[in-house]
């Protein structure tokens, strides 16, 4: 007599279709970091994630798509906490600036934003309704996030007054153009210098910047 048919076996690991959208987000960066923008495509990224492209499709309908949602998924959480860490600072403002420093320099350094800002730098110029979303919702908005520190510290007579719209600029400059540096060009830098000393001159230099003099006593 035969014996009743073996139930098909169900794999040992199948992957929750919740979990798909941030896998191809992580590989999105991967691909994009590795290859560039322009050089990307949906196959690659797909192939990176472990689906079939017609699942990327039902998640993005894009390579653009998939750029945003990719940028705000990376993103959006820290932007959110450098404007509530800012909102609800107590101390004094010299110490905000450099704890912001530090957050910002140690962000900038993380292997992921590393690939996503030299896409940035090298690409996005050459897609300008992509670079305009980009400068929006990233750039402007730590901006803002840098001159509201500033304004803080003058508004209290800590910091000297300052052109808030260009000092602002230089700080993101400084941190995202000397991190790039550090993990691209290090290796051929006569004198090298560690990522803590990176920290340690652009905090000096900026707050040497944007410090108010001390008063000076008067002269008997």
């Amino acid at each position: 007599m035969p014996g009743r048919p073996r139930p098909a076996k169900r794999p040992r690991w199948q992957r929750r279709p919740e979990a798909r959208p941030e896998e191809i987000l992580c590989a999105a960066l991967e691909v994009f970091g590795e290859q560039g923008f322009a050089r990307t495509r949906l196959d690659d990224v797909a192939r990176r994630a472990g689906v079939s492209k017609g699942t990327l499709y039902l998640y993005f309908d894009s390579k653009e798509a998939l750029f945003r949602a990719m940028v705000l998924a990376k993103l959006e959480a820290t932007l959110a906490h450098a404007e509530e860490f800012v909102r609800n600072w107590e101390g004094s403002t010299a110490d905000l600036l450099r704890h912001f420093i530090a957050e910002y320099w140690e962000v900038m350094n993380q292997p992921a934003k590393l690939r996503l800002s030299k896409v940035v730098l090298a690409e996005l110029s050459s897609f300008p309704e992509l670079a305009r979303w980009y400068y929006e919702q990233v750039i402007l908005r730590l901006r803002r996030v840098i001159e509201q520190i500033l304004a803080r510290g003058m508004e209290r007579g800590e910091f000297r007054a300052v052109p808030t719209a260009f000092t602002a600029r230089a700080l993101q400059i400084l941190v995202v153009h000397l991190a790039q540096f550090l993990h691209y060009f290090q290796s051929y830098d006569p004198a090298p210098l560690s990522s803590e000393a990176m920290l340690a001159g652009i905090t000096d230099l900026y707050l040497h910047a944007v410090e108010a003099a001390p008063a000076t006593a008067p002269q008997k």
